[in-house]
């Protein structure tokens, strides 16, 4: 292996003949150079003698481009140009500046080799200040290293035709006895390097291949345990990451994308293997996420804002990376699906300030009566009657909206006990038909049912408050003279419960918010007739506990009706 080795030295001499010619080539250039330089030179200090200061620039330059076949350039004394044999001297700017112009108003010799900004080629200059003042500026094209090559390239062909010619045949023998034995090494090393095959150590010549070959062996099976085991545990992490609700988002110092979940990509509407190794930028253009990260990076503390998509509200955390070296300023984004936490807050935050204030009324009133009555100021037994039936009366309404309030709460936490049992619906709602009756001839109110059995799975009380709600708001906003029409049907797996009024009907902007709770269409009447606005928001939970739907239609011609349809078993519950 050492003997072959020193056998393939011997290859330098060619790169040494290879090095020489290239030297040789610079060298021939400049030569040929430095004669060009010194003959453009020459021939400009001849056409300086011969220029003519009082005769038409521009028609001297053509002359003198004409004899010596140059492009012939006469500039006066402050660099004006005032006569040019290849262009309009005219629309020339001012050459003062050249190289070879300041050069040659110093008394130096003027050459100098660029690109010409006005005919686009390479070209050497050479200018003469002329006993004038004036200048007169030659330019030739210079080929440079290229041009000059082509003139000695046949010799140079030649010697490396014969260098080849002898270092080929030297090469095909060192090559074959030096890296057949590679080659067949690089060959099995595809077998190798997924794990299906071993190098056969003892079939290489050199012992320096075969102890590389057992090396290599060892490497490979060590490397091909490794990646299985980083591949299964990149499936497991990408797998757990995808599956994950919420968005992450791994960004490198400089803001590219080192890892992005699914549902950041669903978050952001973005895809996956477009975006990875990406900018943030390409992720998301939304100014809070960008305005959150930048904060973050430079304060090195983590930031939060929120952004809507989709209709969805999710809280972006900016963490910045510090633990990690080589990841330094990168940043953690983590995004959270908060729709439903800031609705409850603010659900929750719109109760307790309509609790507030409907309870505050009764209290007021009941307050306002009892110290009347304490006063000690003298009134009829008739006066102090009305007193007391009045704080009856807030006191009933007021435990009437506490009792809405607790029943309320319960069902939306699920923590009223469903004992389910099979009930003929239409049973309990003839029970409060009857409830009804006496509030419905008080406002002249006729209530006409159309009923068959229907029997259903469902929890007594839940079905109870659905019907007595309904039919209780049905009579109390209605018109005198007006009807109530109660439909209970079985059809197929499904029940159909319609209670529809002649009252005033419900405006468009209000149908969608009457499920709410404390909402009233017509806050004034509600307190008159006893509502605590909680009834058809208890209606619309109890309903989505019994697994079943309720829709309103209202307009004057056709009254207010509310369908509730109910399936016969109810859906299976979760276990907690």
């Amino acid at each position: 292996m050492k003997r072959a080795l020193i056998r393939a030295f011997v290859l330098t001499l060619v790169i040494g003949l290879a090095i020489s010619g290239v030297v040789s080539t610079v060298v021939f250039d400049r030569k040929m150079t430095e004669e060009k330089e010194q003959a453009l030179t020459g021939l400009a200090m001849t056409l300086a003698d011969l220029y003519d200061p009082e005769a038409d620039a521009d028609d001297q330059a053509d002359l003198f481009a004409l004899h010596s076949g140059a492009r012939v350039t006469i500039l006066s004394a402050d660099g004006t140009v005032i006569g040019d044999s290849q262009a309009d001297w005219s629309a020339m700017e001012n050459h003062g500046d050249r190289e070879e112009i300041v050069a040659a108003s110093k008394g130096e010799q003027a050459v100098a080799i660029r690109v010409s900004a006005t005919i686009g080629s390479k070209l050497m200059y050479a200018a003469i200040q002329t006993p004038s003042g004036d200048y007169i500026r030659l330019a030739q094209s210079y080929g440079g290293l290229g041009a000059n090559l082509l003139s000695i390239l046949p010799g140079i062909l030649l010697a490396a035709l014969l260098a080849l010619l002898v270092s080929g045949i030297l090469a095909g023998r060192i090559v074959s006895n030096i890296t057949g034995p590679l080659a067949a090494m690089n060959d099995s090393m595809d077998g190798v390097k997924d794990g299906s095959a071993m190098l056969d150590a003892d079939g290489y010549p050199y012992e320096e291949l075969q102890d590389m070959a057992k090396k290599i062996n060892v490497i490979a099976a060590d490397v091909s345990a490794s990646i299985q085991e980083l591949q299964a545990e990149k499936d497991r992490t990408d797998f757990l990451l995808d599956n994950m609700g919420e968005g992450i988002l791994l960004l490198d110092r400089d803001r590219r994308v080192l890892l992005i979940n699914g549902s950041a990509c669903t978050i952001f509407g973005c895809d996956k293997r477009q975006v990875q190794g990406g900018y943030l930028l390409e992720v998301t253009r939304h100014p809070a996420v960008l305005e959150a990260a930048e904060e973050a990076r430079r304060q090195g503390r983590g930031q939060q804002t929120e952004v809507e998509r989709s209709g969805r509200i999710y809280q972006v955390r900016c963490t910045p990376v510090r633990e990690q070296p080589g990841w330094e300023q990168g940043l953690i984004l983590t995004m959270t699906d908060v729709t439903e936490a800031n609705r409850s807050a603010q659900m929750r935050q719109e109760f307790f300030s309509n609790a507030s204030h409907e309870l505050k009324t009764p209290i007021t009133s009941i307050k306002g009566s009892a110290e009347l009555l304490c006063s000690g100021l003298p009134m009829d037994e008739a006066t102090r009657r009305e007193l007391l039936d009045g704080i009856g009366r807030e006191t009933d309404r007021m435990n009437t909206l506490i009792g809405d309030i607790i029943m309320l709460s319960r069902i939306e936490s699920s923590q009223v006990e469903e004992e389910l049992e099979n009930i003929d619906f239409s049973q309990i709602v003839s029970v409060c038909v009857s409830e009804a009756a006496p509030l419905a001839r008080q406002n002249q109110v006729t209530i006409h049912t159309d009923m068959e059995p229907a029997v259903l799975s469902a929890s007594r009380p839940f079905l109870y408050q659905l019907a007595d709600n309904l039919l209780s708001n049905a009579v109390k906003y209605n018109c005198a003279g007006g009807q109530v029409d109660i439909y209970l049907r079985r059809t197929g797996e499904r029940i159909i419960f319609s209670v529809r009024n002649d009252g005033e009907p419900i405006p468009p902007e209000s149908q969608s918010r009457v499920f709410e709770r404390f909402y009233r269409v017509d806050k004034g009447r509600s307190r008159a007739v006893g509502g605590t606005g909680l009834g058809l928001s208890i209606v619309k939970h109890t309903v989505d506990a019994m697994g079943g739907t309720i829709t309103l239609t209202s307009t004057r011609e056709e009254g207010t009706r509310f369908v509730v349809e109910l399936p016969v078993e109810p859906p299976a519950r979760e276990e907690k």
